[in-house]
C-alpha cells in the first residue's frame, strides 16, 4: 500500500511537473509568435520604401534650359529633389510623395534595364556635329547595385532616358512652377 501511495505520489509530481513545462513552452512559443510577427511588421514596413536610394539625370546642349541637372535621393530620413539649370543656381527641395516618385523611376530602370547601360556612348570624332547633345544618367539601389553612364550624341537603346528624364524634369520643373 505504501509503494503503490508512494507511486500515486511521483505519478502526480510528474503530471503537475509536465503541466508547468507544457505551459512554459505554450508560453515560450506565444512569445516567440509574438516576435516573429514583429519582425515581420518591421520587415514589411521597410519593404514599403523602395530600393532605389538616388537617381539623377542631367541634359546639356546648344540651349540654355531652366532645368539641366534633376537628382533625387535620400538625405537625413527624407527624400529630396535637387534641381539645377543651365543658368540658375542649385534648388533643393524636400518630396512629400518622394517614395512614390523613386518606386516609379525604379520601375522604368527595371523596364528599360538601365542597370545593363555602358559607361559611356559617342559618336566617332569624325561625325561630331557642332550642335549636339550630352547626357549623364547615374543610379544606385540600396543592394549596391549601381550605374554612371554618359554619352555625346549617342545614347543606348530604348526608351529608358527619355522616360527619366520626362519624370525627374517634369517634378522639377512643376516645383519651380515652370511649364514643361
Amino acid at each position: 500500500m505504501k509503494i503503490f501511495r508512494f507511486t500515486m505520489l511521483v505519478v502526480a509530481i510528474a503530471l503537475i511537473g509536465s503541466t508547468f513545462t507544457v505551459d512554459a513552452k505554450v508560453k515560450k512559443r506565444r512569445h516567440t509568435i509574438k516576435k516573429e510577427k514583429q519582425v515581420k511588421q518591421k520587415k514589411s514596413t521597410k519593404t514599403e520604401q523602395c530600393l532605389l536610394d538616388m537617381v539623377e539625370y542631367e541634359y546639356g546642349g546648344m540651349r540654355m534650359y531652366p532645368v539641366s541637372k534633376v537628382r533625387v535621393e535620400r538625405k537625413d530620413g527624407k527624400v529630396v529633389l535637387v534641381s539645377k539649370g543651365t543658368v540658375t543656381e542649385e534648388k533643393e527641395f524636400v518630396i512629400a510623395d518622394g517614395e512614390q516618385l523613386l518606386k516609379e523611376a525604379l520601375a522604368i530602370i527595371e523596364e528599360e534595364k538601365m542597370l545593363d547601360y555602358g559607361v559611356s556612348y559617342d559618336v566617332p570624332p569624325e561625325m561630331q556635329p557642332l550642335d549636339g547633345y550630352a547626357w549623364w544618367f547615374s543610379a544606385k539601389l540600396a543592394d549596391g547595385r549601381s550605374v554612371t553612364s554618359r554619352g555625346r550624341n549617342a545614347g543606348p537603346e530604348g526608351q529608358g532616358l527619355g522616360k527619366i528624364q520626362k519624370l525627374l524634369f517634369g517634378r522639377a520643373h512643376k516645383l519651380l512652377g515652370i511649364e514643361y
